[in-house]
């Protein structure tokens, strides 16, 4: 569910301090009458020193392949494909592949473009994560608060939020080995 590639882009720049827009070719206010273009060259030198590297990857898929086809255009198009990574894959056949924490973004279909049953989808999506996605934090972007019912997970977190008009919730699930219960509970004798 990488889409376009925007969220892992944004991701790997901020993971790296990039400036936003680094690679645009042009600004408007570059035509202003005042614009000073040495100052402007300052203030990005000034930026670009300030980046750092990232010792991880990022990693993002899809099983449209048409969508990792513009994931990964995007992504080299941003000159971030040395952080990111995306494969064509079904997120619902997917497991856990590290050690560790592991933390996940969701943008899931909100049933404004596409035509699927909502209730199902976000029910595998729960299902999955519960099954396959231990010690993972899972945070999803929707404007379909009622199909985060069926997610089957307690969120640990809401954060109410707007993407263009739509009224959204940024919410986590937080996956535990075995019950949270049991995380918390002293296991020494």
């Amino acid at each position: 569910m990488c889409g376009s590639g925007t969220i892992l882009a944004e991701a790997a720049m901020i993971a790296c301090n990039v400036p936003a827009n680094i690679n645009r070719k042009e600004f408007g206010f570059e035509k202003w009458k005042d614009w000073d273009a040495e100052l402007f060259d300052n203030i990005m030198e000034s930026l670009l020193k300030k980046t750092r590297e990232f010792h991880y990857t990022i990693t993002g898929y899809d099983k449209a392949p048409s969508a990792v086809s513009k994931a990964k255009d995007n992504v080299r198009n941003a000159n971030l494909d040395e952080y990111i990574t995306i494969t064509n894959e079904n997120f619902f056949d997917s497991k856990k592949e590290t050690e560790g924490p592991l933390h996940m973004v969701f943008n899931p279909p909100y049933g404004e473009r596409l035509d699927i049953d909502m209730e199902r989808f976000y029910r595998e999506i729960g299902d999955t994560l519960k099954q396959n996605y231990p010690n993972t934090n899972a945070w999803f972007i929707t404007a379909n608060l009622e199909a985060l019912k069926f997610v089957g997970l307690k969120p640990s977190r809401k954060i109410k939020l707007f993407n263009g008009k739509l009224e959204a919730r940024l919410v986590k699930y937080e996956m535990y080995e075995g019950s949270k219960k049991g995380k918390y509970m002293n296991t020494e004798e």
